[in-house]
C-alpha cells in the first residue's frame, strides 16, 4: 500500500529536489548532443542514490504502524475487519518488496562499479516512473479499503449520531488527502517520464 516514492507520501507536491531535477532536465535538453556533461550526470546519480536510500528506509518503516494496529486492536475487531486488515497487510508486503527492488539501482550503486553513469541513472529514472505509477494508484485503493472499513463499522458497530458524524469526517478527510496525493503522484510520474525521454535521447545520440 505503501509507495514511496510511497516512501515520500507526506512530501509536499513541490520540493527543492523537484526544482533541481526540472532544471537539470532543461539543461540536458539544451546541451549539444555531443557534449554531455558526465560530471553533471554523475552528480545526479549520486543525489538519486541518497534519496533512494532514504525512501527505502521510510518505505520499510511504514510497516510498523500496521503491525502496531494489528497487535493493539486485533481483539477489538470483528471477524470481517480482521480478514480485511490481514488481506491488506498480506497484499501490501509483496508490493513493498517490489518497490524496494525498484529503488536498488541507485541505492546500491558505487562509484567504483561503473563509469557508465548515464545508463545507471536512466535505469533508476525508469524505475521511478513505475514507483510513481504504483503510488498514484495506491491512493484510490486506500480509499476503497477506507470505505470498506467504515461500512464494516457502520454495519457491526453502534449507530449513534456521534459515531456516524465521526465516520463521515474521517471519510471526507481521507478522500481529500488521497485526492491530493493522487494529483501529486501523477505530476511526479509525468516529470520522471520527461526525464526518462531526455536521458534516452542522450544515450541514442552519444
Amino acid at each position: 500500500m505503501h509507495n514511496s516514492d510511497k516512501v515520500n507520501q507526506t512530501n509536499p507536491p513541490v520540493s527543492v529536489d523537484d526544482a533541481q531535477n526540472d532544471g537539470l532536465s532543461a539543461l540536458w535538453q539544451a546541451q549539444p548532443v555531443t557534449t554531455i556533461n558526465i560530471e553533471e550526470v554523475k552528480a545526479s546519480l549520486s543525489s538519486e542514490r541518497t534519496k533512494q536510500r532514504w525512501y527505502m528506509l521510510l518505505d520499510s518503516l511504514m510497516v510498523i504502524p500496521a503491525i502496531y494496529i494489528l497487535n493493539k486492536y486485533w481483539g477489538h475487531m470483528s471477524f470481517v475487519a480482521q480478514m480485511m486488515f490481514l488481506f491488506m497487510l498480506v497484499t501490501s508486503l509483496p508490493l513493498l518488496i517490489y518497490q524496494l527492488w525498484l529503488r536498488r539501482v541507485a541505492a546500491f550503486y558505487k562509484d567504483s562499479q561503473t563509469t557508465n553513469y548515464l545508463t545507471q541513472l536512466t535505469k533508476q529514472i525508469k524505475n521511478n516512473v513505475k514507483i510513481a505509477f504504483i503510488t498514484k494508484h495506491s491512493t484510490w485503493v486506500a480509499v476503497v479499503f477506507g470505505i470498506a472499513f467504515i461500512l464494516e463499522r457502520y454495519l457491526f458497530g453502534d449507530h449513534t449520531p456521534e459515531k456516524i458524524t465521526k465516520m463521515s469526517i474521517v471519510m471526507a478527510v481521507m478522500t481529500t488527502g488521497m485526492s491530493i496525493w493522487y494529483v501529486w503522484a501523477d505530476k511526479r510520474q509525468k516529470r520522471f517520464e520527461r526525464q526518462l525521454e531526455t536521458l534516452e535521447k542522450m544515450a541514442q545520440q552519444r
